[in-house]
């Protein structure tokens, strides 16, 4: 650090004023406004100090307007606590939300990204927010076009008119906006607009509550302090809490709702490709707490529970369990989880072989670049070596696990499915998309005609409009892999879950039809016949400030007869799941299975 940076330092730590200068010294921000549009260039780094107090949660906003930029987060030492860096090109916000564990000075910084892609100079923004004491209560005509432009959004993309009618999706609209009220707050409003998202069926539809709302949750909201596992259908507890013993037990009743009208809740407002249920429980296991908060209540100081014994159905009732905040609830599930066998993956893909039962495992978690060393090359040199190693030990037996894969980069399903075809296949029977250009563009991420242009640019590069009047994919863009030479040809099993979505599920739909493979879990949580997903609009309401994703490309897979429902997953050949004490010990039902299946062939 430069002399004169580190007297500025010296000087802000004292309460002295500084003034605001540009390039390595500090320039100093004020809570809760909004900077002028600030001008950067390539190769400049600004840096902004400001203080924070204690536990409280602050929203950093870097909005950017022609310049992509990498923004950090430093404590008044110069130590990163954040570095973030969103795809989302030269426009939109680059946020980081922190609370710090004691008061003090902090450091922002802000530099362009280092890209040929990048502009060279341009403009951006900050504002830093403290949390709202109370959520602004808005007028029932501005939460009436809020509405009405997510509808004619969904409308415009067709999102919600692969599985429904316009008349069907019309009638929920009609119904759900008939709820809306003067002076509602954005978390009500949100509530109104979820079963919305719901009802497209979209899985890759997503909508969030605004920035102003989540600061308030998160800084006086208070969490349901259980981690949960929906097996048939049955909710249950993963963990003891102090002395009540709740590990194990069915959950009843929470502050006196039942958990039928809970889960009648969060199923109308978890997203899901079609008629798919198996990966809306699985989602809502994850988000449980945060649902019910949302949903039912915000600032309970305890929870009074019933519970019920799975093997006596005796029922158990505990009162009085003290409500956790966010800072908690997030330790809370820190330290709980590491108790939990296989409740997270701890790296994005495994290869295992028995040699005494000629078998290999294939655990493939995620299909996502970010998280192998080298992106697609390390996936691809990953595999590479894999099937070395199966054709060099002669393997009979391979296990592909993607329970926990939920997609990831285009084509990564693509590669590994080369190992296990002796031709290229025909992926998709057409990718579509409903137009280049869309009226609502004002309230997304390209709401300046820059970046509407290149949004254009960008789908023009991938598809074209046909004679029928259609937008699809240029010929050859969506292709198999060329199938690899060491080919896996032996007996084949997969395993699938309500987590196998998007890439995880087109792998498992690509393996049902080009490959004999033998499917164990349960049903997949993406559709077979392809879902709506690539391209995504991020948007932004402008009254309730609510933010979400409207998928882009409808992928149509080239389906086989399957006898597979329209609006289903991959179904599995044999349907396992384990029991709750099974999962709680960390056996692997569905993987034993699967060995007994080898070992008695």
């Amino acid at each position: 650090m430069k002399k004169d940076s580190f007297t500025i330092l010296i000087i802000l730590f004292f309460g002295f004023s500084v003034r605001a200068q540009v390039g390595h010294n500090l320039i100093p921000i004020k809570i809760d406004k909004t900077t002028a549009d600030l001008n950067i260039k390539q190769g400049e780094e600004t840096s902004f100090s400001f203080q924070l107090k204690k536990d409280l949660y602050y929203s950093i906003t870097v909005e950017q307007k022609g310049i992509d930029v990498t923004v950090g987060l430093k404590d008044h030492n110069g130590k990163t606590i954040q570095d973030i860096d969103s795809p989302n090109g030269r426009f939109g916000s680059e946020k980081i939300i922190y609370s710090p564990d004691s008061s003090g000075y902090f450091i922002l910084t802000v530099k362009p990204l280092y890209e040929s892609s990048n502009a060279k100079e341009g403009n951006y923004s900050v504002i830093i927010q403290s949390p709202p004491k109370k959520l602004k209560k808005l007028s029932s005509k501005a939460l009436e076009q809020d509405f009405d432009i997510l509808k004619n959004a969904f409308i415009e993309t067709n999102i919600g008119l692969w599985y429904n009618t316009y008349k069907q999706f019309d009638s929920l609209c009609k119904a759900q906006k008939s709820k809306i009220k003067n002076r509602m707050s954005a978390l009500d409003f949100y509530q109104i607009v979820a079963p919305v998202v719901t009802y497209t069926k979209e899985g890759h539809c997503a909508i969030q509550t605004s920035e102003e709302t989540g600061n308030y949750i998160r800084q006086h909201g208070k969490y349901f302090p259980f981690l949960i596992k929906i097996l048939d259908k049955k909710v249950y507890v993963l963990n003891d809490l102090d002395h009540y013993k709740t590990k194990g037990m069915l959950l009843s009743k929470i502050n006196g709702n039942s958990i039928d009208s809970i889960m009648t809740q969060f199923l109308k407002i978890e997203p899901a490709d079609g008629y798919n249920t198996t990966s809306k429980y699985r989602w809502i296991e994850t988000a449980f707490s945060k649902y019910y908060l949302r949903f039912f209540e915000q600032q309970p100081n305890d929870f009074d529970i019933e519970l019920i014994n799975p093997k006596t159905n005796d029922k158990v009732h505990y009162n009085g369990i003290t409500a956790l905040s966010f800072k908690q609830y997030g330790k809370f599930i820190s330290k709980e989880t590491q108790s939990i066998p296989n409740y997270r993956y701890k790296e994005p893909a495994a290869l295992k072989i028995d040699t005494l039962l000629s078998t290999a495992t294939l655990t493939v978690n995620t299909f996502s670049t970010n998280d192998y060393t080298g992106g697609r090359k390390g996936f691809k040199e990953f595999l590479a070596r894999g099937f070395q190693d199966i054709a060099h030990h002669k393997i009979k037996h391979l296990i592909i696990d993607i329970r926990k894969n939920e997609g990831g980069a285009q084509a990564m399903e693509d590669h590994l499915m080369s190992y296990l075809v002796d031709k290229e296949y025909p992926k998709y029977q057409y990718a579509e998309i409903p137009s280049f250009t869309y009226s609502f563009l004002d309230y997304t991420d390209y709401r300046n005609k820059e970046s509407q242009d290149d949004f254009e640019k960008d789908l023009k590069a991938e598809f074209y409009r046909s004679n029928d009047g259609r937008y699809l994919d240029l010929p050859g863009k969506y292709k198999s892999d060329t199938p690899q030479t060491n080919r896996f040809k032996g007996n084949l099993y997969i395993l699938i879950s309500g987590l196998s979505f998007s890439g995880g599920s087109e792998f498992a739909a690509l393996a049902k039809n080009y490959t004999n493979a033998r499917f164990i879990g349960e049903e997949t949580g993406g559709g077979y016949y392809g879902n709506t997903s690539g391209f995504f609009i991020n948007y932004t309401l402008p009254n309730s400030k609510l933010t979400g994703r409207i998928p882009l490309i409808k992928f149509v897979v080239k389906e086989k007869q399957n006898n597979i429902p329209f609006g289903r997953g991959v179904m599995p050949d044999n349907e396992v799941q384990p029991k709750i004490e099974e999962y709680l010990s960390g056996y692997d039902t569905e993987m034993e299975f699967v060995k007994n299946l080898i070992k008695n062939k």
